[in-house]
């Protein structure tokens, strides 16, 4: 890759990063208007500060979407569709879901998923706009009838009822291997942290399995490279969307919980990522080895 390539790519990233924050300033003006309460804030949380720290990060943000963007074909609407909907559930319904159980600052929600709904939206457009895939594809029709037809009904049923709940398992063991060493921030109600009982965590976590695979599905239909490729720019997303940028911004935080949050979150996004492509990406065919068998038939 070029320097004038280089200088290119990191222009378009902020570019793309510019979308979201104009996103969040206009989401702020649409859910002020329309009297909505905004979410608790934890003690020592500077407003203007977090802020800062969003604008900030936001490259790393446009640059995960870039990676997704690159990978996927499909029209303009299409692609802005589903990176817009990758961006708001893992970014912002996830973090919001989970802040309702894990803090006692989770209210707001419908405060938090408006504002940053159009923040997610602006994203997906400068992402589909300034990253093309260069395969322009088939209609999302189509291409939803071709992915599923390539499977039986019954192998389909099973490998989407595994996939809807896939997150559960792992989520739930990366994060008892942390437990060591931020439990006790929980147990005491440090930092506007809590700790909920079982059943609270697993009826959120169910609810979040299945909005991640309503998230990355649409992702991996339309997915025109191959499989490895889809594993590393779909876990790196995630992990960025997911946790990567909210660990980053809780600057209210010690490093002592963030970092093992942020290597939990690393793992189990990318462990993730590996689950949902083996159980639901087959591998590209290759014409010319296809071509070759059948002549020797």
């Amino acid at each position: 890759m070029s320097f004038k390539t280089l200088f290119i790519y990191f222009g378009k990233l902020l570019l793309s990063s510019l979308a979201f924050s104009v996103g969040v300033m206009i989401g702020g003006m649409v859910v002020n208007l329309l009297g909505l309460q905004p979410p608790q804030v934890p003690e020592g949380f500077d407003t203007s500060l977090a802020m800062q720290y969003m604008l900030l990060e936001s490259p790393l943000l446009a640059l995960a979407l870039a990676m997704v963007a690159r990978g996927i074909a499909g029209g303009f609407l299409t692609r802005t569709f589903v990176l817009s909907l990758l961006t708001w559930i893992a970014y912002t319904v996830n973090t919001q879901l989970e802040a309702t159980i894990f803090t006692d600052f989770g209210g707001g929600f419908w405060y938090t998923v408006i504002d940053f709904g159009i923040a997610s939206l602006l994203s997906g457009v400068a992402a589909a706009w300034l990253f093309p895939s260069g395969e322009k594809g088939e209609g999302i029709a189509a291409a939803w009838k071709g992915f599923f037809g390539q499977r039986t009904t019954w192998d389909w049923i099973w490998r989407l009822a595994v996939a809807a709940v896939a997150f559960m398992p792992i989520y739930y063991f990366f994060g008892l291997l942390v437990v060591p060493f931020t439990g006790e921030y929980y147990q005491r109600n440090m930092y506007g942290l809590q700790m909920p009982g079982v059943d609270q965590i697993l009826m959120v976590l169910l609810l979040r399995s299945v909005l991640f695979l309503l998230a990355c599905l649409p992702v991996i239909i339309l997915w025109r490279k191959g499989r490895l490729s889809l594993f590393l720019s779909l876990g790196f997303a995630l992990f960025v969307l997911v946790g990567l940028l909210n660990m980053l911004v809780a600057y209210w935080m010690p490093v002592s919980v963030r970092l093992p949050h942020t290597l939990e979150i690393l793992a189990d996004e990318f462990v993730y990522a590996g689950v949902l492509v083996a159980l639901l990406k087959r591998g590209r065919r290759i014409p010319e080895l296809i071509t070759a068998s059948q002549a020797l038939r």
